[in-house]
């Protein structure tokens, strides 16, 4: 039986500093002492050299993220926020809330009126990610800032290799060329991170880096201002907590409807249920997701209603022989996605465990560019409701909870989760990237280790399915084999060839760590030697 529980925070740490250049890497087949899987092969080698200078999970998953705003800009970056979540090796987790806010200067009438939320300084939330990475080493880092912002430095310094996914991207956003200089080198921002480490952050909240922000949204018509990064405040939330056999599932709360939707589904499914009832189990939570879900500082979020043992069951049973049209779930609104989004995994030999999750919303974001610092700012703004009853650029309409409001953070699908194995220490952290698509993929990578037994890596290369309520279609990839089965219980069926999410995942082994990076994306996982 699934059961519910807030948790509270935890743990100060020590600090320390000794960086090494040159960190030895494995592949998996020895014995180590921690591992890091991010959605770019550079920026998991960015965290693994952190563990390795002496650094903490923590300062891995924060060396990774700056990393993967160098090599990966389309879907992350300092002008970007997120959600972290954090398990150390006993005691209570917490997640540090560190997403976009609406401007002071924000409303729905600016967007009635024409303004873009997608494209433009209008689009443009407040830029948070280096205050909360900040924020976050603040409370549980270990290794120096400038120690853990050094291989993201080196890569903007000296460039790095263009992978498919960033090249793909550019493609088909060839304004955003202008990031880089000859070899992929991106000097403003390796300023930029050398600023954030030099201040503790506070660069970006009251800095140069911060006015470099400001400037390009309001030379763009946004109403970003000094002030709103003034007062930006990282909130601490308690994990959203549920039984799993003798597991405990940790994950994200609101304003993030990722974690119950994920719960939902954790206790709705359970061994030999047919693809069908996953997926009609699917489209309830997503239904509530979007009938429910908001800011819980503007919007009532009944989460013990949600996760009730009454309602997990009713989902668990509403599964007939053929599927329901979508008034049988909910009112026909759906809410908002997540494209330009990436997700790290990390743990390490002490035993913590950090799921992290950034995003810029959709592919480059606004695509405006800081001009100094070459920072790519969100378009978070088209994560609220701009427009009552008209679609966003998804062709998704949202509910009255999620309309904009100065302060507000928008609705979220990220899903940051780790898994407490039965002898009360951290053994999985998970999550992933592609807006609504997260929540399914990380529900399946979990059943696939949990529950099937795979090993990390086949966890997340197996073949994946979606629905998300509406529109009322099932998508499932090329190599899905349960599409004739679907069809048969009345679904409506699309088979799409191109990747709608990316899954990282750690696991804790006898032997160390089992870790996979998505191949969807490109992303490779690294490791840290262990005792030999």
């Amino acid at each position: 039986m699934l059961g519910f529980l807030l948790l509270a925070a935890a743990c100060a740490p020590h600090k320390a500093d000794n960086a090494d250049p040159n960190p030895v890497r494995f592949d998996g087949t020895v014995p180590v002492a921690g591992a890091v899987a991010a959605d770019h092969e550079l920026a998991s080698q960015a965290g693994a050299e952190v563990l390795h200078a002496g650094g903490n999970a923590v300062d891995a998953a924060i060396a990774a993220a700056l990393a993967s705003g160098v090599v990966q800009p389309a879907g992350s970056g300092l002008g970007g926020g997120g959600f972290a979540l954090l398990a150390p090796p006993h005691g209570e987790a917490i997640v540090l809330d560190f997403r976009e806010v609406a401007p002071a200067g924000a409303s729905m009438t600016q967007f009635e009126g024409g303004a873009s939320s997608t494209t433009g300084g209008s689009a443009v939330a407040v830029p948070t990610e280096g205050i909360g990475l900040a924020e976050l080493h603040r409370r549980f880092g270990r290794a120096s800032l400038a120690t853990i912002a050094g291989p993201a430095i080196r890569l903007a310094d000296g460039g790095f290799p263009m992978g498919e996914h960033l090249r793909a991207s550019l493609d088909a956003a060839p304004d955003m060329n202008i990031l880089f200089q000859a070899d992929n080198r991106r000097p403003g921002l390796a300023e930029a991170l050398r600023a954030w480490a030099a201040t503790d952050g506070e660069a970006f909240r009251s800095g140069w880096v911060a006015q470099d922000f400001v400037d390009a949204a309001q030379r763009t018509n946004g109403t970003l201002s000094m002030a709103d990064l003034a007062a930006y405040t990282v909130q601490t939330r308690a994990p959203l907590r549920a039984s799993f056999g003798e597991r405990t599932v940790l994950t994200m709360p609101p304003p993030s409807s990722g974690g119950i939707a994920l719960l939902q589904l954790l206790g709705a499914v359970s061994g030999g249920t047919t693809i069908h009832c996953e997926v009609e189990a699917a489209k309830h939570a997503m239904a509530d997701r979007s009938a429910y879900g908001g800011d819980p500082a503007f919007a009532r979020v009944d989460v013990p209603a949600l996760l009730a043992p009454a309602r997990i069951e009713s989902m668990r049973k509403d599964c007939a022989e053929t599927t329901f049209l979508p008034e049988h779930y909910a009112n026909p609104i759906a809410v908002p996605d997540d494209h330009g989004t990436l997700h790290i995994s990390v743990m390490d030999a002490e035993g913590w465990a950090v799921a992290l999750t950034t995003t810029v919303n959709t592919s480059f974001g606004s695509h405006v560019v800081a001009t100094r610092s070459g920072i790519v700012l969100n378009n978070e703004m088209d994560d609220f409701a701009t427009r009552r009853g008209q679609p966003n650029a998804f062709g998704l309409v949202q509910g009255e909870s999620n309309v904009v409001q100065a302060g507000k953070r928008p609705l979220s699908s990220m899903t940051p989760t780790v898994v407490i194995g039965a002898d009360g220490r951290p053994e999985l952290a998970v999550g992933g990237s592609g807006g609504p698509f997260i929540i399914t993929a990380t529900w399946q990578v979990l059943q696939n280790v949990l529950v099937k037994g795979m090993t990390a890596e086949a966890a997340v290369a197996a073949p994946r399915w979606h629905h998300q309520w509406m529109p009322n279609a099932a998508l499932v990839e090329t190599a899905f084999g349960g599409a004739d089965d679907l069809r048969a219980h009345g679904h409506d069926v699309r088979v799409i060839e191109k990747p709608f999410s990316a899954v990282q995942v750690v696991v804790r082994t006898a032997g160390g760590f089992d870790a996979a990076s998505d191949p969807r994306k490109g992303g490779k996982p690294a490791w840290e030697r262990g005792p030999q």
